[in-house]
């Protein structure tokens, strides 16, 4: 088959649509099928394989970039698989499909679009006026989670869930892993003995909703247990966000890492003794970190949405509390802090999930079997 993947943001940028548009990309054509990927150019990429093909956006906001010249460039292709949301880029796939309806559609819808003031304002009237013409084109939509579709814009659009497949995200258990990582902890510096709290997640506007700030308040309430809290990620808000933890109590127990190497993320999860998933939006809609730390034989402690209640179980993989919850974060936290045995007993029973339900190759397998069934 010739599959287009179609998406708003591509490796090497950092975020949940283009990582499994990735594993996509990469595991289909490690099993023959000719697939190319298609995403705006917001700028210069070197060496792309000559799949990865960056479109000029004449206009863009933030990762909404619009691109025209979509309609022309997925002639020839047997399936387009859209990831949603993509603001100028949906519009001009559907066009298509609406035009040459032998072309198969399938749309993975990944998450609500939610933010505030204009964006949001934007985000409504597009919910309103074109979300419905959008779906009803999809041959299929792909979906992370049941609960996630229910609770979401789909759930307005009640023919819309007769379209619905569940199709998980997975995780590579053999770059994922337990272990330890004494040449990393000795490199920066961590006491032996003394826990490690990972926050792994995107410090820019476009990931708001990940929550550091509520990590940040929680620790503030359990500064007297031994702790270290590393934050893996990088962005536009990174240099507000650390002012403020360096000008403040937490002086010295945070430590912001940047953006570590694809090579040194595994061996993060591998010092951490638990993983920090406080998102406070539905925008948060899986959790590709949190099965990264279940793969590594990491506990959670996470903000209790749809979706995330698919990476994370709450009493048996990790904690789940409310989102923006301080209190019941920094409970959860000192919970885990002072029961290493809790800690343990979760984390083994995380990797175990992660074996069972979220290899990445039977999932492909179902993927495949999705674009063969149109």
């Amino acid at each position: 088959m010739k599959i287009a993947q179609v998406v708003s943001t591509y490796p090497p940028y950092r975020g949940g649509m283009g990582r499994v548009a990735h594993e996509y990309v990469e595991r289909l054509r490690a099993r023959g099928e000719d697939v190319h990927v298609y995403a705006p150019r917001y700028s210069h990429v070197l060496a792309d394989p000559d799949y990865v093909h960056r479109v000029p956006s004449p206009v863009h906001i933030g990762n909404a970039g619009v691109v025209p010249s979509l309609y022309h460039r997925l002639k020839g292709f047997d399936v387009v698989h859209l990831h949603y949301p993509f603001f100028g880029g949906a519009e001009p796939t559907i066009v298509r499909k609406a035009i040459k309806d032998d072309q198969k559609l399938v749309i993975t819808y990944h998450m609500d679009a939610v933010a505030g003031g204009l964006r949001g304002a934007i985000f409504r009237a597009h919910r309103r006026l074109l979300f419905p013409w959008l779906m009803a084109r999809a041959d299929r939509i792909l979906v992370s989670s049941k609960e996630y579709a229910q609770t979401s814009a789909l759930a307005e659009l009640p023919w819309a869930l007769e379209r619905v497949e569940v199709h998980p995200f997975g995780v590579d258990l053999e770059r994922f892993h337990p272990g330890d990582e004494p040449e990393l902890r000795e490199r920066l510096g961590l006491v032996a003995g003394v826990p490690v709290i990972l926050f792994v997640g995107g410090l820019d506007a476009a990931h708001h909703f990940k929550g550091l700030p509520v990590l940040l308040e929680a620790l503030e309430k359990i500064a007297a247990i031994p702790w270290t809290c590393l934050v893996v990620g990088d962005g536009d808000l990174r240099a507000s966000l650390q002012a403020t933890v360096e000008n403040g109590p937490l002086a010295g127990r945070v430590r912001f890492c940047g953006s570590v190497s694809d090579e040194d993320l595994p061996r993060y999860y591998r010092l951490a003794s638990i993983h920090a998933f406080p998102s406070t939006e539905r925008a948060e809609a899986f959790g590709l970190v949190a099965l990264e730390a279940s793969a590594s034989g990491v506990p959670s402690v996470a903000s209790d949405l749809p979706g995330v209640r698919t990476a994370v179980i709450d009493g048996e993989t990790g904690l789940l509390v409310p989102p923006r919850d301080v209190e019941k974060h920094s409970d959860a936290l000192k919970l885990l802090l002072e029961r290493t045995d809790l800690r343990v007993r979760l984390g083994e029973a995380a990797r175990k999930r992660a074996e069972a339900q979220f290899a990445w190759e039977p999932l492909i397998t179902r993927l495949q079997e999705t674009y063969r069934a149109l």
